[in-house]
């Protein structure tokens, strides 16, 4: 049994599990039943949201002890299943750890929507939200203005490596102060909450939350607490910027809506 091998998939596993967004006790289980596999004496997964670390002991061996450092996340429930069947397949011997490292490096570099799309996709769940929420035409046509602004910011933020929260909070604080400016030059007659509450919809934590209580009723505090942490100044950044555009937009215009 090739032990470096082994712990390089595991590693791989997890990182494109906690990637994708999957909880906490998810990657620790998946990780440990693919290090079983190897028959050693000792074998022991720590996944938490920002880091994973194994440790493979065996008389002999040299101890092999990983850490990962996991800086991006974000939501792929395909990968979390995709990993899900390969580990049940090498688990269970139908492939060999040579073919499942690389099935998990083709997965680790697969992009299933070209940026194109992806920005589409937010254009679309922007308006349909609007709309969704009782706007009509008038208000899912500002909706996807307002959409437009925020996919202008995501290209700019994801060229320069910047801080989502932040992205969240200008992207919204702007968003919300042209559409109040535009309702108030044009004279059109919207329905602002519906429209500011389509535009920050993808942006609110839903999946950070509800994999926070998962964690934490799994025993995960730590995970549990860092997720729901990260869920609350997601949050009260979105606030911030709602608030900070709706207050520019009323400066400017004097108040009216």
């Amino acid at each position: 049994m090739d032990y470096r091998l082994l712990a390089d998939i595991a590693m791989l596993a997890g990182e494109i599990m906690l990637q994708g967004g999957a909880e906490t006790y998810r990657v620790e289980d998946t990780m440990q039943r693919i290090l079983n596999t190897s028959g050693a004496e000792k074998t022991e997964v720590l996944v938490i949201s920002t880091a994973l670390m194994i440790t493979i002991d065996d008389p002999s061996v040299a101890t092999i002890s990983k850490m990962m450092r996991i800086t991006t996340r974000g939501t792929n429930l395909g990968d979390i299943c995709d990993v899900n069947a390969l580990s049940r397949k090498f688990c269970n011997g139908e492939i060999t750890p040579e073919e499942m490292y690389e099935e998990l490096k083709k997965l680790g570099e697969r992009k299933l929507y070209s940026p194109a799309v992806s920005y589409l996709c937010t254009v679309v769940t922007v308006v349909m939200f609007s709309m969704l929420l009782g706007g009509n035409a008038t208000d899912a046509l500002f909706a996807g203005v307002s959409a437009l602004i925020m996919v202008l910011f995501r290209v700019l933020f994801e060229k320069r490596g910047l801080n989502r929260f932040m992205h969240h909070m200008v992207a919204l604080a702007c968003a919300t102060f042209l559409l109040t400016v535009s309702q108030a030059l044009s004279h059109v007659n919207i329905n602002m909450e519906l429209v500011v509450a389509g535009t920050a919809m993808p942006l609110l934590p839903g999946v950070a939350i509800t994999n926070a209580i998962r964690d934490i009723l799994q025993g995960d505090y730590i995970s549990g607490a860092a997720r729901v942490t990260e869920a609350i100044v997601r949050a009260v950044s979105c606030a911030v910027g709602i608030g900070i555009g709706l207050y520019l937009g009323n400066l400017v215009t004097g108040g009216v809506l």
